[in-house]
């Protein structure tokens, strides 16, 4: 008797949550939803249905689970990055977007056996120890690093904020010294830069990260610094960067603009669209630009694409990029503690007027990165997506434009493995007499 009476006080909640939301959603509607007494029969049929679940199904269910899975089957037939966001996982993206360890602020790599530093973050604990790039490390905690594996190395410097650590560092011409480290809180560098073939190599890795554009700046004065003056050239490598912020891709295109518009954002309200420009204070006035893309590039990625593409600042190689057009908002629900709503309520397009949205941005030299063995390659791009916008926009908008589509070009047969044979064009299109005229083509087109 006892377990009816708990049954039917769980159904009579599970009612009464139906009456409140139905109420409260009818302070939502617009002019043009349901009217909010049929929104309000509507939430009474799925706490109905919700209640029976809960009483009736052969095995208990979690409410918790139950009701995430509900609202996920609706968000997620509106488009595939409409989704709800439980509150641990909510937090776990919170930690991933910060995307912050405890560690000492190096880059590093194995070089004969032991641990080189390939670059030491100017503001972190290794820096201001004394450390910097060149530097070995022979030894952590008085052990040998010689014998391990990269990967168990890094394991050995990673620890909680605040713990001290004693590495063994050989600077060449130097005789090994010995330095206590306290580490901290690092934000990882979303840059990484050589000087490759005689012009500038820069990649972005995400843009998921505040001081994207501060690294990109640090990145193009140490190639200078490589290069012992202006460098000649610059690819920007954004090829499987799947985006994120898109003020840090406004303020990366910036770097490269004198001003002018960068991308704007469009929604279902006319009164909610936006502009948004560059500033006025280009860093590489003049110096040749390509811009490195693939399918895995999306987002914030195809915003910078689409922009130095349309404003005729870069010749684009690659192939072509995802195709993800579209912008999400993300809603903390009652301050997090409920989760949050990630939305989809805008729609990207380049200073152009075109979408992004499904289409991606077409390379104006298309450069595969495999030989041309015959054999066809299956690619997930966002208009292979279930339940994709595109569906939505061609009803709205009608059929998508026909994008050009230029000759590609493959590597030879007998291309090396370990060699990048995008990056290798790349450099030779920077190089070559004729690249302003390519650019101007391109643009023309």
């Amino acid at each position: 008797m006892a377990v009816s009476i708990k049954k039917t006080a769980r159904l009579t909640g599970l009612v009464t949550l139906g009456m409140i939301i139905g109420v409260t959603a009818g302070t939502f509607a617009s002019s043009k939803s349901p009217a909010p007494t049929k929104i309000y029969q509507q939430l009474l049929l799925f706490s109905d249905v919700l209640a029976r679940v809960q009483y009736g199904y052969v095995e208990e269910v979690s409410d918790d689970e139950l009701i995430a899975h509900a609202l996920n089957g609706a968000l997620q037939s509106l488009d595939p990055h409409s989704r709800y966001v439980p509150p641990k996982a909510f937090e776990k993206d919170m930690e991933k977007t910060r995307r912050e360890y405890g560690g000492l602020g190096i880059e590093i790599t194995m070089q004969d056996g032991l641990i080189k530093v390939g670059y030491a973050n100017k503001g972190a604990p290794a820096a201001r120890a004394g450390m910097k790039a060149g530097d070995l490390i022979t030894h952590i905690e008085g052990n040998p690093i010689m014998g391990q594996t990269l990967d168990e190395a890094v394991e050995d410097m990673r620890g909680l904020a605040g713990d001290a650590i004693t590495i063994t560092v050989k600077t060449p011409g130097l005789a090994p010294r010995d330095i206590k480290i306290v580490r901290e809180v690092i934000q990882s560098r979303a840059v990484r830069q050589r000087m490759y073939e005689g012009v500038g190599y820069i990649y972005l890795e995400t843009f998921n990260n505040d001081n994207v554009t501060r690294d990109l700046q640090e990145a193009i004065g140490l190639l200078e610094e490589e290069n012992g003056g202006p460098i000649p050239g610059l690819i920007l490598d954004i090829r499987n960067n799947g985006g994120g912020l898109l003020l840090q891709s406004v303020d990366v295109a910036g770097h490269f603009l004198d001003g002018g518009e960068v991308v704007s954002v469009r929604g279902r309200h006319a009164e909610e669209d936006e502009r948004y420009h560059a500033k006025h204070g280009e860093l590489l006035t003049n110096i040749p630009l390509v811009v490195l893309i693939n399918g895995n590039s999306a987002s914030a990625s195809e915003i910078v694409a689409g922009a130095l593409q349309d404003r005729g600042r870069a010749l684009v190689v690659g192939t072509q990029s995802f195709g993800k057009g579209s912008v999400q908002s993300v809603m903390p629900l009652q301050g997090g503690r409920l989760g949050a709503l990630r939305l989809t309520t805008a729609r990207y397009f380049t200073p152009s007027g075109r979408s992004i949205q499904g289409l991606g941005i077409t390379p104006d030299i298309w450069v595969e990165s495999y030989p041309d063995d015959g054999k066809k390659r299956i690619s997930i791009r966002e208009s292979t997506l279930p339940n994709s916008l595109d569906a939505i926009i061609q009803k709205t908008e009608g059929a998508a434009r026909p994008q050009k589509q230029p000759v590609h070009e493959y590597p030879p047969a007998d291309w090396p493995d370990d060699e990048d044979y995008q990056i290798k064009r790349a450099a030779e299109l920077l190089k070559s007499a004729d690249f302003t005229s390519r650019l101007r083509q391109a643009y023309n087109n």
